[in-house]
């Protein structure tokens, strides 16, 4: 009989991490407790129409070609990624605008140039020459980042500490910890290569991708950007949660059992809790040979792990590592024509705040809703909807505090809408003109969807030099069939990040 593998939850990890394993011959079963899979990413109705509410951006589309070429399938053939030009448009609180694209083998004039040669050239007509120079030096530098970090922290499982890397990577890796750019902040480095502020604030928020303060996240985090460009910004035709689709069907086809409206309310350990034997779900037991729990870590150790030495462990690690950012999304069903009447808009759009330090004091300083949030606009050309988020912290630790915050968002949800409103005005968008139907998620909303979370939407915030380290690992530690796929746990959030921690369990799981 073939090994029984059960995965607690249909996010992205844990459908690619059923898809990877089944391909490999494994019995596979999927738990969801909501009534569809795709955990962050999802969809909700506004006004009659379908909108994603999670991830919008989606880069790395190689490791999507991995996935589906694993299980003996063309990507294109079950879910199309269209790339966007420009990558992304960035509106300055001065009115300056900024467009960067997507990187090239060659420059268009046919002769041998750097990839990011089209960036460059927006960056030297827009800001000027010195500006541009400086945008391929730290280009030359993210990719060095990147060439240090891939293989041995995007590609396999970490050690608990730095030190144990010449025990278990290539020693090469272990040397490459040099180049990694982290004993200084995001925004120290960036104010080394950039010596206009607005180039600064621009390449600062990618620290957000994973719900980090750029002032404090290490300067490792410059891969973010590095990533997002040389291997292409791209949508989803139909909108990202056809991805969701897709990897439902491809699971489906090789056999994946899923399971929508089954909350698994125990793990259950045996033999000094050395090894998981079953999953109580929906008042059944569920006999296993492997469990993959795909949810915020911290809800593995408080609840499906409550009352056992490996959760209180696992707990009182957890919880000494900062939460990430959580966010205030609004969704906007648009009047016809919506999106033309606004020429400013592209896909993707970034309305930067007059005061990015005084933005992020707000956020992990005070504890609130920043007062001139920087707002991401995404406005698919012709689909009359937009999705507008701003980043928020997340809700305060405790029951009591959570349940206050609960009064408090019902006032705020208001107030952040209008801030969005208010930075849209100052670049002559009236958004009362074009809205037709209007829906908010708040920080509460992402705490009921995924329990103890708090909101938080990344996990622990990478804001330390080791944070990559911190991590929880892919293996629990001292269980031995026990692994956590997700953005909460290694290599980190993002869609692509999800799925590729999806392939280090599976490989763990199959190396036995």
């Amino acid at each position: 009989m073939s090994e029984r593998v059960i995965i607690v939850g249909a996010g992205v990890g844990g459908l690619a991490a059923a898809i990877r394993l089944r391909a490999a011959g494994r019995e596979v079963t999927v738990l969801e407790r909501g009534a569809r899979p795709g955990g962050k990413m999802r969809e909700v109705n506004v006004g009659g129409l379908a909108f994603d509410a999670g991830p919008s951006v989606l880069t790395m589309p190689q490791v999507f070609d991995d996935l589906f070429a694993a299980a003996g399938e063309k990507r294109a053939e079950w879910v199309r990624f269209v790339p966007l030009e420009p990558a992304c448009r960035h509106v300055f609180a001065d009115g300056t605008v900024l467009d960067l694209f997507n990187d090239e083998p060659a420059a268009r004039d046919g002769r041998s140039g750097e990839p990011w040669e089209r960036s460059a050239a927006a960056v030297a007509r827009v800001i000027g020459g010195e500006s541009a120079e400086q945008y391929r030096r730290f280009r030359r530098h993210a990719a060095e980042v990147y060439r240090t970090v891939e293989r041995p922290f995007l590609l396999r499982a970490l050690p608990r500490s730095p030190l144990l890397l010449p025990f278990t990577h290539d020693w090469r890796d272990a040397l490459g910890m040099s180049r990694l750019d982290s004993r200084r902040s995001l925004w120290r480095s960036l104010e080394g290569f950039f010596s206009d502020e607005r180039l600064r604030v621009l390449f600062a928020r990618y620290a957000t991708y994973c719900g980090s303060d750029p002032f404090r996240a290490p300067a490792t985090l410059s891969v973010i950007p590095h990533v997002e460009l040389s291997q292409g910004l791209h949508a989803v035709q139909g909108g990202m949660y056809r991805l969701t689709e897709a990897l439902v069907a491809l699971g489906q086809k090789l056999g994946v059992r899923l399971q929508c409206g089954v909350e698994a309310e125990r793990i259950e350990l045996y033999g000094r809790e050395r090894r998981v034997v079953a999953v109580k779900a929906g008042g059944e037991r569920i006999p296993a040979d492997v469990v993959v729990v795909n949810c915020d870590v911290r809800s593995l150790a408080r609840r499906l792990l409550l009352g056992t030495r490996t959760g209180a462990r696992l707990a009182q690690r957890v919880e000494k590592d900062p939460a990430s950012l959580s966010a205030f999304v609004h969704l906007v069903r648009t009047r016809k024509g919506a999106t033309e009447a606004g020429p400013l808009l592209r896909h993707h759009n970034v309305f930067f705040s007059a005061d990015y330090r005084r933005e992020f004091a707000d956020l992990t300083q005070a504890g609130c809703p920043p007062e001139d949030p920087t707002v991401y606009l995404c406005a698919p050309p012709g689909q009359d909807r937009w999705f507008f988020l701003t980043n928020t912290p997340p809700l305060p630790a405790g029951p009591q505090e959570e349940k206050a915050a609960q009064a408090y968002w019902q006032e705020q949800a208001h107030t952040c809408r209008d801030r969005i409103a208010t930075r849209l005005a100052g670049h002559g968008i009236d958004l009362s003109q074009h809205a037709a139907a209007e829906a908010s998620v708040t920080p509460v909303d992402f705490a009921a969807l995924f329990p103890d979370s708090r909101g938080s939407l990344y996990g622990a915030a990478s804001d330390t030099p080791l944070s990559a380290f911190r991590r929880p690992e892919n293996r629990v530690r001292g269980v031995r069939n026990l692994y956590c796929v997700g953005g909460s746990t290694h290599p980190g959030a993002g869609v692509p990040m999800v799925a590729l921690s999806a392939r280090i369990v599976a490989d763990l799981i199959l190396k036995g």
